[in-house]
């Protein structure tokens, strides 16, 4: 099992449409945090919109959700008695 921060295979990010309104959600909060004076904030939220544009966008992965092995696709174990 591999640690993400977000599971860009997930099949809820599936239409771009989603994908779309996440970016933009992160992108409009960023403003907000810089035009109150949170410079902290803003600059994580900054990172999160650039972490989250590049594996929405740029990545290259597939669409497709990841699938998980089937029990099927186990390579036999050699069992020399």
């Amino acid at each position: 099992m591999r640690m993400v921060l977000i599971d860009f295979r997930h099949p809820f990010f599936r239409p771009m449409s989603r994908r779309i309104i996440v970016f933009a959600v992160i992108a409009a909060w960023t403003v907000f945090e810089f035009s109150m004076g949170s410079n902290a904030w803003g600059i994580f939220f900054a990172a999160l919109g650039a972490y989250v544009g590049w594996g929405f966008f740029l990545s290259g992965q597939p669409d497709e959700p990841e699938t998980a092995p089937k029990e099927d696709d186990t390579p036999p174990s050699s069992n020399a008695d």
